[in-house]
C-alpha cells in the first residue's frame, strides 16, 4: 500500500499527509481552534493546558505556544466542531484565549 505525500504544516512544523483533490468537503466538516496570545499566562501554563486538554506531546505543544507568542495565534488542533467547541470551553476554563473557526 503507497502512503498519500506528506506535507509540513507552516503553523507547527508538524508533518501532515497531503490530502487529494476529492477531499475538499472533507474539509468542510473540520474546525480548527485557535489559541492567542496573551501577556498573563506564562508559557509553562499554556504548554501545559495544550498537552491537557488536547494530548499533545511536549514538543508540539511548545511549538503551538511559540507560534501563538510570536505571531498571536496558532491553531491548537484540527478537528470536528463538536470536539473544537469542547476544547475551546475547556481552554477558557484554563484562562486562555480561544477560538472556534471552520478550515
Amino acid at each position: 500500500m503507497t502512503r498519500p505525500p506528506v506535507i509540513r504544516s507552516a503553523q507547527t512544523g508538524v508533518a501532515q499527509p497531503e490530502l487529494e483533490a476529492g477531499h475538499a468537503e472533507q474539509l468542510a466538516d473540520l474546525y480548527q481552534v485557535v489559541l492567542f496570545n496573551d501577556d498573563v499566562n506564562s508559557t509553562e501554563h499554556v504548554v501545559g493546558a495544550l498537552q491537557a486538554v488536547f494530548g499533545h506531546a511536549l514538543e508540539i505543544a511548545v511549538k503551538i505556544m511559540i507560534e501563538a507568542h510570536t505571531r498571536g495565534r496558532a491553531i491548537a488542533q484540527v478537528e470536528d466542531r463538536e470536539a473544537a467547541t469542547r476544547h475551546a470551553r475547556q481552554l477558557h476554563s484554563l484562562h486562555l484565549t480561544a477560538t472556534v473557526e471552520p478550515v
